[in-house]
């Protein structure tokens, strides 16, 4: 049995380094994306409770019913019932 070391070449070995920080770099932007997303869906949570609590006070203070959102009209449920809009 032979006492004598091997070492793969300087070319090889930064070839392997390159890769390796290649990968790193991915596993960290993937950490990035990762947060990011998770920061999106809170912020979406946070909106989206927000807008009901806001559409339950509309309810409140107009009665129940649809909005169209392009003239600000509020159609009582009742009326649309009976004229068979829905």
């Amino acid at each position: 049995m032979s006492d004598e070391k091997k070492f793969i070449s300087e070319e090889d070995l930064a070839k392997i380094k390159a890769y390796k920080a290649q990968l790193n770099q991915i596993i960290f932007a993937l950490g990035e994306v990762k947060i990011r997303k998770e920061n999106l869906l809170s912020s979406y949570r946070a909106v989206s409770t927000q807008e009901q609590e806001f559409y339950s006070k509309l309810s409140i203070k107009y009665g129940d019913g649809s909005l169209d959102l392009n003239t600000g009209e509020i159609v009582p449920f009742e009326n649309e019932q009976n004229n068979g809009d829905i």
